[in-house]
């Protein structure tokens, strides 16, 4: 959609262009000596020439003598200024339509994505009251079947919302209040593969989480609580890390490449495989 429009404003610049060229470079050719031409005076290009007559009459206002005086005033046509300011206003009206159209976009694209998220809160809300997980025994089919329904919709949601890390970011905070993963120390909440890239999650509690190949570039983990956290094979590509807690999580295969783990604490975790380029803050 954006590209299209694009297309039309530089079909239109070029269009513009070539008929302001055509203005302006064709009439001084063909006005040549050999071929003296000019535009026709409706056109409203080239010089304008007035025609003035004035009438004097002598001897008395019912004398029959009277003397016709006929003058020509020659205006100075179009300017260059004059046919740029005709055709700057339908393509100021063209980019303005464009950028009106784009921020109406940009509200419908935000509010949809926060109706859905509510959308989400609420539902899940009810699945875990409706059920009363706290009082579920760790062995209880019902919590094993609650905990696949809330990743299925966890992972929908975390992909529809893109680039918003915001709100990827509310979704697993909403998840860590509700006390869904920390209740119980035999259920895992499992985000594997889950499309967390740019979320902001700086200070979450992300203890034991399985995130195996989630996307986790540009996520903002600083200060996050990843200890004994399953990070196999996942992107952290441009992560912040810094002041994180890694102890003892699995970053085996993991693509590190320009995090930052400044002042991360690594105690006894895997980082086997992984890739550590250009890495910042790394401590040997």
């Amino acid at each position: 959609m954006l590209f299209n429009r694009w297309r039309l404003l530089i079909a239109g610049a070029i269009f513009g262009s070539v008929i302001t060229a055509g203005i302006f470079i064709v009439p001084p050719i063909v006005a040549s000596k050999s071929w003296p031409w000019r535009w026709a005076d409706w056109t409203g290009i080239g010089e304008d020439t007035i025609k003035k007559t004035s009438t004097e009459k002598k001897g008395g206002k019912n004398s029959s003598i009277e003397k016709v005086i006929s003058t020509d005033e020659t205006r100075s046509g179009k300017t260059l200024w004059d046919f740029l300011e005709l055709l700057a206003v339908p393509f100021l009206l063209l980019y303005l339509g464009n950028q009106l159209q784009q921020k109406d976009k940009e509200v419908a694209d935000i509010n949809l994505r926060e109706e859905a998220l509510l959308n989400y809160l609420d539902r899940v809300s009810d699945l875990l009251i409706n059920n009363k997980v706290n009082s579920l025994q760790p062995n209880d089919t019902l919590l094993e079947l609650i905990n696949d329904i809330i990743r299925t919709r966890t992972l929908t949601i975390l992909r529809s919302f893109g680039k918003d890390g915001e709100r990827k970011g509310s979704v697993i905070r909403f998840l860590i209040d509700a006390e869904f993963i920390s209740n119980w120390h035999s259920i895992v909440l499992d985000l594997s593969s889950a499309s967390l890239k740019g979320a902001k999650l700086s200070g979450t509690k992300l203890s034991r989480v399985k995130l195996i190949k989630a996307d986790l570039s540009d996520a903002d983990l600083s200060d996050a609580d990843l200890s004994h956290a399953d990070i196999r094979n996942a992107n952290l590509i441009n992560a912040d890390l810094i002041n994180a807690d890694l102890t003892g999580a699995d970053l085996t295969g993991a693509d590190l490449t320009g995090a930052d783990l400044t002042g991360a604490d690594l105690t006894g975790a895997d980082l086997r495989d992984a890739i550590l380029n250009d890495v910042k803050g790394l401590r040997n």
